[in-house]
């Protein structure tokens, strides 16, 4: 009989509340707790512990290195529903909510000054610019899924799309977002990277009315979560002709299987044969934010041709770079490379 592997934190007070005692993680069965309320999951659940790297949204940590211990259970078929009740009960707390700060991370951006970010940001920018040049991707409405505070993902789609909706999980980053969108006091200083956002369209000069072009394309900034079948719930909207989303996947998506199911959350927000443009990191485990570390699933090029293959998308375009060797040495994030992807919705 096929079993499944579901991952958790080793967290004994986690453990314990589903009916586990130390004496379960040796394989005795449990004598209580809450597994007594299901006994087909106490039947068929033992718990032996592992040691793995943890990822996901719900973990954050102060930077080390080396791994960290997770538990896993073995689950046969027919008993993810069960324990997906149990665990209901009892979740850790929403890190990103309490850890993400949007002012450090915003550190990256400050081009010619960040090595990594530059490196990003390079490979990005120039890939947004072929994108959504004259005769590419055009429409009337584009979402950005998992904005972050940024907005150097908007500075050429605004020219090819009439109505840009920012979203984002975090509150904070929301905040962050409508302070440059708005004007107000404190904002982060995006001209250098609009400036060079213009050079590649031909005219450095323009970098004003470029930021003017942005402020009036986006109209909404909504919360959004992709592990939700309708991710930008309570809102309704019309089906997109575009969504982007770049450095987010990975981010919040603690496995595979949740990284499958975002992007099929995903299509549904476009219209048919509407486009998804996607950009983030290979094998990247974590990445700093200040003194915060996040565990991220590593992706590769393998998986994301077969989980959008799976969601319904067609890729049109995959573009990939290795990693700069001089930024190998900097110790906030492993990424391996970076990778640039245009996927259609197939109907």
């Amino acid at each position: 009989m096929q079993q499944k592997r579901l991952t958790l934190p080793n967290k004994p007070e986690l453990l314990k509340s589903l009916g586990a005692g130390e004496g379960n993680w040796r394989g005795e069965w449990p004598k209580g707790g809450r597994f007594r309320k299901h006994p087909l999951l106490a039947a068929l659940v033992f718990i032996p512990v592992f040691v793995l790297r943890a990822g996901g949204r719900t973990k954050s940590e102060p930077h080390k290195e080396g791994p960290r211990e997770s538990v896993c259970l073995l689950l046969l078929p027919g008993q993810n529903s069960l324990l997906s009740m149990a665990l209901q009960e009892r979740q850790e707390p929403d890190v990103y909510q309490e850890n993400f700060e949007p002012t450090s991370y915003l550190e990256y951006y400050r081009m010619n000054q960040d090595p990594v970010g530059d490196e990003v940001l390079h490979f990005l920018l120039k890939h947004y610019n072929a994108t959504f040049k004259p005769g590419g991707l055009e429409g009337k409405l584009l979402i950005d899924i998992g904005s972050g505070p940024t907005i150097y993902q908007f500075l050429s789609a605004c020219e090819s799309f009439q109505e840009i909706i920012a979203t984002d999980y975090t509150d904070k980053n929301l905040q962050e977002l409508e302070k440059w969108l708005k004007k107000m006091p404190g904002a982060f200083d995006w001209s250098p990277v609009v400036k060079y956002v213009c050079e590649l369209e031909g005219n450095r000069d323009k970098w004003a009315e470029k930021e003017e072009r942005v402020r009036r394309a986006v109209t909404q900034v909504l919360k959004c979560d992709v592990l939700k079948e309708r991710p930008l719930e309570p809102a309704v909207l019309p089906p997109a002709d575009g969504l982007i989303s770049s450095l987010c996947l990975e981010a919040a998506c603690p496995t595979p299987q949740a990284c499958r199911d975002a992007l099929r959350h995903l299509r549904t927000l476009l219209r048919p044969g509407g486009h998804l443009v996607l950009s983030g990191g290979f094998e990247t485990t974590f990445f700093m934010v200040g003194d915060k570390r996040f565990s991220t699933l590593p992706l590769n090029e393998k998986f994301l041709r077969e989980a959008l293959q799976e969601a319904g998308f067609i890729i049109e375009k995959l573009e990939k770079v290795t990693r700069a060797a001089e930024t190998h040495l900097d110790n906030r994030s492993d990424y391996t490379g970076l990778f640039f992807l245009v996927a259609r919705r197939g109907d």
